[in-house]
């Protein structure tokens, strides 16, 4: 089975080093200027996670002793009402790490930091419905007291982080952030992180690297800015990524040939390995859609295999029901309602049916034919991978037989 867990160079089947070198070559160049952000954009498992691990790995192995790695987990964080804290808790606990205890200082002045600003959230949640006068004023005191270093929260922030910036790179480090799974976030915390980073990491000698998806921002920015009425909030988002970011690398798309060689160098069985070509053309070019594919097939190959009855079925036609089922759920549960919804779909990407012939459909489906027809409008365009989905398929001669693959792979 393949994890879902980010690859490191040894699991790196889909070429995700080529970026990591030129990425380093950026981050470690010493006539790159700081503050400097990267950006790695791609959709929803298409291998951000595997890349900032590549990149994470490849300064560590090669450049250790010039930076500070720092991981950052907002999504891990979500239920916290700001997210500098736990930001700043980063940093804090990468330095406190270092073995040779070389940033005992730092750490120590870190720590005022974010007690400061852990005081400040302590005001902000005072019921105070539910405080006496002797409480709140007790814990203005302490406040106060808790403030003496400090004298304003966003005023001399960004001050102190870069002078604890500007003291690591005397020590010879830089700092480098690397923010993962934002896009898991909700839309409006996914915009207090980008702040966040933009008002408080924007210092000299410090690069951050945050992996997230471009439609994921522009629905964060629709979110936050609602009340404004912008007439295009996806503009309003180039904008405010382009203000944020230096360098912006959008993830290729994976070619069939790297999906194929993907397919072959997991060794997940024979199932997979006798119809890669067919695997080729449908399954989407997405890291996480392909492992889960490859996980289901690998499943399903061991359950015909232990059920004899099972035996004659054509393993072309559960190839293509897997990567039915992983990349179009709502396509998968109409055709378990309605089986004949595949030979319809069949029909119509081979051109022996249109989708307005509505008495082709009753000639061939009877009472069910208003509703199948309705269905495979519905679906027809929806999806790319479709065509050469059904192309090539042979559900018709299998009409009979179609429960008992849709149960099979658990409809």
């Amino acid at each position: 089975m393949l994890s879902d867990a980010p690859a490191d160079w040894r699991g790196d089947l889909l070429q995700f080093r080529r970026y990591v070198d030129p990425l380093v070559s950026v981050i470690t160049n010493p006539r790159t200027q700081t503050p400097f952000t990267i950006g790695v954009f791609g959709a929803w498992g298409s291998g951000k996670s595997s890349l900032l691990q590549m990149v994470d790995q490849r300064l560590l192995d090669r450049h250790g002793a010039e930076f500070v790695r720092v991981h950052f987990n907002p999504w891990m964080h979500r239920r916290e009402p700001e997210m500098l804290l736990p930001l700043l808790n980063a940093l804090h606990n990468a330095l406190d790490q270092d073995p040779a205890h070389r940033f005992a200082d730092n750490v120590k002045r870190l720590g005022v930091i974010m007690l400061n600003l852990a005081a400040d959230e302590l005001l902000k949640r005072i019921n105070v419905g539910s405080a006496s006068v002797e409480k709140i004023g007790r814990l203005a005191q302490q406040y106060a007291e808790l403030r003496g270093q400090l004298d304003s929260q966003t005023g001399r922030l960004r001050g102190l982080l870069q002078k604890e910036a500007d003291s690591l790179a005397e020590k010879g480090r830089k700092v480098v952030f690397f923010v993962d799974d934002l896009d898991r976030c909700e839309p409006d915390q996914i915009i207090d992180v980008l702040e966040s980073i933009k008002l408080f990491l924007d210092l000299r000698n410090v690069f951050v690297i945050i992996a997230l998806s471009k439609e994921v921002v522009d629905r964060g920015v629709s979110v936050k800015y609602k009340s404004f009425e912008f007439p295009d909030h996806a503009v309003i988002a180039d904008d405010y990524l382009d203000k944020m970011i230096q360098l912006p690398l959008h993830l290729y798309p994976i070619g069939s040939m790297e999906v194929g060689g993907f397919i072959r160098a997991s060794l997940l069985g024979d199932l997979a390995g006798r119809h890669v070509a067919t695997l080729e053309s449908i399954v989407a070019p997405n890291p996480r859609k392909i492992k889960r594919v490859l996980n289901l097939l690998r499943v399903t190959e061991a359950v015909i295999e232990g059920t004899p009855s099972l035996g004659s079925l054509d393993t072309d036609l559960v190839v293509r029901l897997v990567v039915l089922r992983v990349q179009s759920p709502d396509l998968f549960a109409d055709v378990v309602r309605r089986p004949a919804l595949l030979v319809a779909m069949e029909l119509i990407h081979q051109d022996k049916l249109a989708t307005d012939a509505l008495r082709g459909f009753q000639l061939r489906f009877g009472p069910q034919a208003a509703e199948i027809q309705s269905l495979t409008r519905a679906y027809h365009g929806k999806y790319d991978f479709l065509p050469p989905l059904f192309a090539g398929s042979a559900f018709e001669p299998a009409t009979g037989e179609l429960r008992d693959y849709l149960t099979m792979i658990g409809g």
